[in-house]
């Protein structure tokens, strides 16, 4: 019997022990963030074109501001409390530092004659240069002179044209004007100016020998003559074949032609 009574009173030992220990909990579920922080390094490069034709410009010189002697010599004479903004020529700025020791260096040297501030004239400013203006066409306007010209007994496709004595002779066509190559507009329904062939004129353009000179056509079926001025080029002309202005090709065919016309001379004056 003892031993019954010790194992119940074990058990209810045991059980106030068990009664006593705390439920456990469910198991509980915990979130951890971690964060990672990643510098990443990029090297960029940049390819720059340079134009040979734009050259680079030189940086601006930048203004020093260190105090020499001569400058300060130089602002120390001219300073004086009425010209005190003509102080301010001095090309060297000095800080506000060095003011006050030049202040106190100029009472110092007192005694001596201050030298006369002449006022500085700023310079004229250069005249304008002479605007360019267009070349002016020479005037070929003039109505046909009729002059007795007797038809050449030599003519040719291939002579230099100076000249009555050296005529020259070709076909005759005309073209719409416009801007020459002598630099200057021709109006084809009022001018009275011929196009010379190219191989003849020569590759310059503008500032050619021949752009405005006086030119004598002479018809000898009709014995019409017509005074005319070298205002472009040609290219399609062979020989001494010559284009004209509407104007001058109606005149110097009698308004017979029909878009060309051979055996015309020319000459120039």
């Amino acid at each position: 019997m003892a031993g019954l009574k010790q194992i119940a009173l074990a058990a209810s030992l045991l059980a106030s022990l068990v009664a006593a220990v705390p439920l456990v909990d469910k198991r509980a579920i915990y979130t951890n963030t971690v964060t990672d922080i990643v510098w990443i390094t990029v090297e960029e490069t940049t390819t720059v074109w340079v134009d040979p034709s734009n050259p680079t410009p030189a940086p601006a010189p930048v203004a020093s501001t260190t105090t020499t002697v001569p400058a300060a010599v130089f602002a120390a004479a001219t300073y004086s409390p009425s010209t005190l903004s003509t102080a301010a020529v001095v090309p060297v700025e000095a800080p506000s530092s060095s003011s006050s020791s030049s202040s106190s260096w100029s009472s110092a040297a007192a005694p001596a004659a201050s030298p006369a501030v002449s006022p500085i004239v700023a310079p004229a400013p250069a005249p304008a240069p002479p605007s360019s203006s267009p070349a002016a066409a020479p005037s070929s306007s003039a109505a046909p002179s009729m002059v007795n010209v007797q038809p050449k007994d030599t003519v040719g496709t291939d002579g230099t044209c100076e000249g009555s004595g050296d005529a020259c002779q070709g076909d005759v066509t005309h073209w719409d004007g416009g801007l020459g190559a002598c630099g200057w507009n021709v109006d084809t329904n009022s001018d009275m100016e011929i196009a010379l062939p190219y191989a003849f004129m020569g590759t310059q353009s503008n500032g050619n020998p021949y752009c405005g000179r006086s030119v004598t056509l002479y018809n000898p079926t009709s014995g019409t003559t017509v005074q005319a001025t070298v205002g472009d080029k040609c290219m399609g002309c062979v020989d001494r074949a010559i284009d004209c202005t509407d104007a001058l090709f109606n005149a110097i065919t009698d308004g017979t032609g029909d878009g060309r016309v051979s055996g015309i001379q020319w000459w120039l004056n």
